[in-house]
């Protein structure tokens, strides 16, 4: 009798779990291992959440203006001599040209500077160079002559010089035998005091 109802007992209870919507339950429920984002590991009855998606490309705008480095000044040639003797159209042309790369001209402009500046202002740029030359070469001459003048006055100085040392040398000699003299009268005494006159007046600034 044992054999025939417990069948039919099992039988009942699966029909009754079916009329109220019950699910059966399983035996063993399924256990989830997961890690946290920090490293921490844990146990879940529920799947693992998924993780995060890596950041995406990060955009960094253009640094602001404050920041940045002020570009270098671009150099400019020196003027050169010969612009004082040119006219003063081809002047200025010359001048634009020189300044154009720190104006900030582009450089098709500044070949279409160069070619008017050949065209129109080759002859008064030779005509100012020549002009500039006799200049200088005048300039040299002056110098070279005031040089000679200067040296030439020297000479004349030296020989000068010179010339009192030597009559200066013979009047002390000639002054030494006077006084070495015994028994002079009284013109001899006093032509000897005016040539020692002489002699001081001429000689000793001239042998300090």
């Amino acid at each position: 009798m044992r054999s025939v109802r417990a069948p039919a007992a099992l039988a009942w209870a699966a029909c009754a779990a079916l009329a109220w919507g019950l699910t059966p339950i399983p035996a063993e429920a399924q256990i989830y291992r997961c890690t946290t984002a920090s490293g921490q590991r844990y146990t879940s009855a529920a799947p693992c959440p998924k993780p995060a998606r890596p950041p995406g490309i990060v955009y960094y705008g253009p640094t602001p203006e404050a920041n940045r480095r002020p570009a270098p000044p671009v150099p400019i040639a020196r003027a050169t001599e010969e612009l004082a003797y040119m006219s003063p159209q081809c002047a200025s042309m010359k001048e634009g040209m020189r300044t154009a790369p720190a104006r900030g001209v582009d450089a098709r402009t500044q070949a279409e500077l160069r070619r008017n500046y050949h065209a129109q202002c080759m002859d008064d740029q030779a005509d100012a160079h020549r002009q500039l030359s006799e200049e200088k070469r005048l300039k040299r001459q002056e110098a070279q002559q005031e040089r000679q003048q200067v040296q030439q006055q020297k000479q004349l100085a030296k020989a000068d010089h010179d010339k009192l040392m030597s009559q200066c040398a013979e009047m002390r000699a000639a002054l030494r035998q006077r006084q070495a003299r015994t028994g002079m009268g009284e013109g001899e005494l006093r032509d000897l005091a005016l040539f020692e006159q002489r002699y001081q007046s001429r000689c000793q600034s001239a042998t300090r």
